[in-house]
């Protein structure tokens, strides 16, 4: 059984997640050659954003309760049929495996953050090859309604998803990308995911 945190720790989560997300867009958007710089702590930091908001039940490491909860609240989250639900499932956990816990039944922290240091000081290119593909299976996975774009309602579900619900914080965080008719491409949004980690 997953504990919950209060209600105040968990906005003040939240809003530390998001604000972190939004100043990590804004300094790969200012200057992109200075964030894939080797600065290996910095880029640490945005990683370690990345596993907070993976380890959905925050209990310090990514584990299958992790991706059980995912599995559980999407099909809940964007009201599919047990059909639709089960095929979001297998693609969901093919994600997890491939991506996140790659084989292992527990991930900490400090090796996520390893394992994303030794892929990206062995080869950038690759690491970023890797990275992609990780944004643009999520986004398959996101696009629910497969218009190739994201509306606040898409994006507000995914981040429900991994227990992040809190409405007003993630309107804020949309907004930041300036959707235009109220929508953002998915290739803006890979795009970013991949500036970002």
């Amino acid at each position: 059984m997953q504990k919950k945190k209060t209600t105040t720790s968990t906005t003040s989560e939240y809003e530390s997640i998001v604000d972190h997300y939004i100043l990590g867009f804004d300094l790969e958007r200012a200057s992109l050659n200075e964030m894939t710089s080797d600065n290996i702590e910095f880029l640490r930091k945005k990683w370690s954003y990345w596993f907070d908001t993976l380890d959905v039940n925050h209990d310090g490491k990514i584990t299958k309760a992790d991706v059980d909860y995912t599995l559980n609240q999407f099909p809940i989250v964007e009201g599919l049929s047990k059909i639709e639900g089960k095929l979001a499932d297998d693609q969901i956990e093919k994600w997890w495996n491939t991506y996140i816990l790659k084989g292992k039944h527990e991930v900490s922290k400090e090796g996520f953050l390893d394992d994303f240091e030794k892929g990206y000081t062995e080869s950038k290119s690759n690491f970023i090859a890797i990275i992609k593909s990780l944004c643009e299976d999520m986004t398959n996975i996101i696009d629910a309604d497969k218009t190739k774009m994201i509306s606040l309602d898409n994006y507000v579900k995914a981040f429900k998803t991994v227990g992040l619900d809190n409405d007003k914080l993630l309107q804020k965080a949309f907004a930041h990308y300036k959707p235009s008719h109220g929508m953002i491409s998915i290739q803006e949004y890979i795009d970013d995911w991949v500036v970002l980690l």
